[in-house]
Order: structure tokens, then sequence, then C-alpha cells
């Protein structure tokens, strides 16, 4: 099996940290191809950069998702998520997504852990969009300024597993997600300092999208995720022109 891994931003050290845990949680035999976004932020925090990363997501997907068993969006928050459910042929998983339905089986009631409050009213917004926010019980963002994106789980772990606490003594979680590509496998690492489950959404999106392909579902002729219908485009790249024309 191979999953693409496609980081929607151009910060090669974040895609670094999601990849190792991604092929810490994959399956024996399971690939994982890692692809980097072609243009766009540091990292993403807000909508106007979630918006540009959409686009860069299904770039990257028309270019690469050939010979991908299914692909994964790996930042949290899912930027490009539902259209690029609707252009490619292959299962397609928001790390946000997949952290959400594991969420709901661990507990009534999940907390999301992130670095701003920025990244905080957005990864509200996600949840909500994917319908998924009903059981949630806080969002939380560390109070202190995040002097290197690249370094965050290191250098801020302190920070982070004092929110975790916090969330289940003070909000009523069940369960924490570790919510931020930067922070991709902290939640393996200080699982044992928090006394509820502990969710790393890029794990979460490696076992969904293996599930997904294992499952072997048809994709959708009918319903929002069925593929539109072909028409001209233009000033898009090559591939992603190509997938939209189909012709």
């Amino acid at each position: 099996m191979k999953l693409l891994l496609v980081n929607p931003n151009v910060t090669g050290a974040i895609a670094e940290v999601m990849a190792a845990e991604a092929r810490r949680s994959a399956s024996p035999g399971t690939e994982i191809e890692v692809a980097l976004a072609g243009f766009g932020t540091l990292y993403i925090e807000n909508r106007v950069e979630a918006a540009i990363a959409a686009h860069a997501v299904l770039d990257v997907l028309a270019e690469k998702g050939a010979g991908c068993h299914a692909a994964i969006v790996a930042a949290f928050g899912d930027p490009g998520v539902f259209a690029a459910k609707e252009l490619m042929e292959i299962p397609v998983v928001g790390v946000s997504e997949a952290a959400f339905l594991f969420a709901y089986t661990q507990g009534k009631r999940y907390s999301i852990v992130c670095l701003t409050e920025r990244l905080r009213a957005w990864y509200m917004e996600c949840a909500e969009e994917h319908g998924l926010s009903g059981r949630m019980a806080s969002a939380r963002a560390i109070p202190v300024a995040v002097p290197d994106i690249t370094t965050a789980k290191a250098d801020l772990v302190a920070e982070l597993t004092e929110q975790c606490r916090l969330a289940v003594e003070q909000d009523g979680a069940e369960v924490v997600i570790l919510g931020g590509g930067p922070t991709a496998g902290l939640a393996r690492e200080i699982a044992d300092r928090v006394p509820v489950p502990l969710i790393d959404p890029v794990a979460c999106a490696v076992k969904l999208a293996e599930s997904l392909v294992n499952l072997e579902l048809r994709p959708p002729e009918k319903g929002s995720f069925a593929r539109p219908s072909p028409k001209p485009a233009r000033g898009l790249s090559p591939a992603l022109a190509k997938l939209i024309d189909r012709g």
C-alpha cells in the first residue's frame, strides 16, 4: 500500500516531523510518500493561508496522486480536504477529520490543544465543518509565544502538556487531541503524563487511510464527493488542469 502524505505548507522540517510519525504508525508494507506544497506559507494559521494551502494541496494531488492508494492532507484544519475528496478517485483523509473520528470512539467529550490562538479558532471551525463539534469540550492554545514553529514540539512540551491536563481537569475532556503538524509524535511521548487518551492526528490519518484502502469502497458517482463534470480551465498547473477538464 502506498499513501501520499501532503504537507500543505512549504516547510520541510515540519513535513519531516509528520513523516516520521506517519511511518511509525503505518502497518508493515505501507509506504509513505511525502510531498511538500509548491507554494504557500511557512505554516498555516488562518483562513487566508488555508485558502492558499487548499490550492497547493490540489496541485500536489494532481501531480503525485497517480499510483497512490490513498492520500492524507497533513495539516490540522484540513485545508482543501473536501475539494480533494471531490477531485480524486482514491480515498483522501484529513488529519483533523481522522483525529475527530477517533476521539469519538474514546470518550464523550474531547478537547483540542494547539500552539496559537489563531490556530485554536481555525481548528474549532474545522470541527464544525466536519460536523464533529458536538462533543467538543474545549479548544486550548498555549499562553506563550512560539519562537520557532519547526522546534515547537521540543521547545514547548511543558506548556502543551499543561494545557492537556487543564483540558481534563477544568473542561471535562475525556480525550485530548494534540493539533498541529509541528507537534506530530508528541502524544506518544507524553501519554503517561495525561490521565486520558491522547490523540495524534497524523497517526489516526494513517490508520484511517489504510482502513479505507482495505475496504475497497467504490468511488462515489452520486453525492457531494462525486467527481464534477469536466470543464475548460485556464491558469492552472498542467496536472491540475488535466484533472479539471479531463481532456
